[in-house]
């Protein structure tokens, strides 16, 4: 088939997202054209609608609206006079402005074309597909292009998914019921952690749904992860802009430890960068060189500690492949980032897992079959930092024959990852609904 791939997301520096894109592209490439791409910002990038004034203005008013009282009430006059943002809270208005306005605005002509010109649609969902209050944008642009692509006749596939309700702001009963109406006349929703099918099948049980492991399962087959290209020298890795606090801090050719961040830290900076210092200070009583690992773009305050403490930091840009070996050739990995965990748990590196916005770490203890399924919080307390310690240290202790295990298991997710193509261009919807899909729970620790 010709496949469009919406959702790919090699445009943000987001170390998970670049990993899965290319891992997906990767694959589907084996047995079907990638005839597109839509990538995952241009949820951020469509705007008003049915504006008065040219593109430009609204867009200049639009990237001020937070900041200026001028750009709210322009923007309120432009709603007044019949605009609307591009992406609306219901998937089926913004496939109407998609279709009404696309002779108008180029962005939306581009996402009909690529549609149209593909038998088959795509979702790369990752982990946003989480039923927050406000419902996020990202989230929106991808049911919205799940329901365009059914109106257009084509088969729409949802895959590697999280599906969830928020822990914060509870459930957006509105989004899960587009979701839920969506999903039905999808050919397949393929989850990537077994909590997120338990909740399709719980909360919309007409949806054909199946568990198969995340996609970042597949960089296993790549060298990267076996540490045969890591530098001794991590200057070597430096991306653009080469900083100075970047320079002469990593050290590869020794064992070391990794401290990322999580999913909703950075949004406290103040406190992350306390708590997480006292987390740094007290993982270098382990012994290795602790470095500091910026998987994404809120993880910056974790720069400031680098600066403060003098400590090694693998910056966000640095290459996919050059993290990827990074984090698969640490002796411990510390942190709340879902992806950059499996990195790792591929070349066997134990990991302690933080907490998150939904339930993605706590499930992928299970993936990984950690008998011993600890979640710390995204702040840590002092307790807990003991605590991680303490874990750190036994971790480390154990040495090679718990990396194999963890490698073990990872390679056994990797095989079942490699089965999503199994469901890509399967035509028998009904045969696929709730059937049992292959997991085997693999004993790590």
């Amino acid at each position: 088939m010709k496949i469009l791939l919406v959702g790919d997301n090699r445009t943000s520096p987001n170390w998970g997202g670049r990993a899965v894109s290319i891992a997906l592209h990767r694959l589907l490439s084996k047995r079907h054209t990638i005839s597109g791409v839509v990538t995952g910002l241009r949820a951020l990038e469509l705007g008003y609608v049915n504006t008065t004034a040219p593109t430009r203005v609204c867009r200049f008013f639009e990237g001020r609206r937070h900041r200026t009282r001028l750009a709210e009430w322009y923007l309120g006059v432009e709603r007044l006079l019949g605009a609307s943002d591009a992406i609306d809270p219901d998937p089926k208005r913004t496939v109407d402005h998609i279709v009404r306005y696309r002779g108008r605005y180029s962005e939306l002509a581009d996402l009909y074309d690529k549609v149209g010109a593909a038998d088959a649609v795509v979702i790369n969902a990752e982990g946003d597909l989480v039923f927050t209050t406000p419902p996020r944008r990202i989230a929106l642009f991808l049911l919205a292009m799940a329901e365009l692509g059914l109106q257009m006749g084509k088969i729409v596939y949802v895959v590697n998914s999280l599906v969830a309700d928020c822990p914060i702001t509870g459930r957006n009963e509105q989004t899960v019921a587009a979701a839920r109406d969506i999903f039905s006349r999808c050919q397949i929703v393929l989850t990537r952690d077994p909590e997120s099918l338990s909740y399709v099948r719980d909360e919309m049980p007409s949806v054909a749904s199946e568990y198969v492991p995340d996609a970042a399962f597949l960089w296993s087959k790549m060298g990267s992860c076996r540490g045969s290209n890591l530098p001794s020298d991590g200057d070597f890795l430096i991306p653009f802009p080469e900083k100075d606090h970047y320079l002469g801090r990593l050290d590869f050719s020794q064992p070391y430890v990794l401290l990322g961040g999580s999913a909703g830290v950075g949004r406290e900076r103040e406190r992350a960068v306390q708590s997480y210092r006292t987390l740094l200070r007290r993982l270098q009583e382990l012994g290795p060189p602790v470095y500091l690992i910026e998987a994404d773009g809120p993880d910056s305050f974790l720069e400031q500690i680098a600066i403060e403490e003098g400590v090694g930091i693998v910056p966000v840009y640095t290459p996919i492949v050059a993290s990827a070996s990074i984090l698969a050739n640490a002796r411990l990995l510390i942190s709340g980032r879902y992806h950059p965990s499996i990195l790792a748990s591929l070349g066997g590196t134990p990991c302690v897992f933080l907490g998150a916005t939904s339930h993605k770490t706590q499930s992928l203890q299970r993936v990984l079959g950690y008998d011993e399924q600890t979640e710390f919080g995204i702040f840590p307390s002092d307790e807990e930092i003991e605590r991680i310690v303490r874990l750190g240290r036994r971790y480390l202790l154990d040495g090679a024959e718990l990396r194999e295990a963890i490698r073990n298991v990872a390679e056994r997710r990797s095989q079942e990852a490699g089965q999503l193509l199994h469901w890509i261009g399967d035509q028998s919807s009904e045969a696929s609904r709730h059937t049992t899909a292959p997991f085997e729970m693999g004993t790590a620790t």
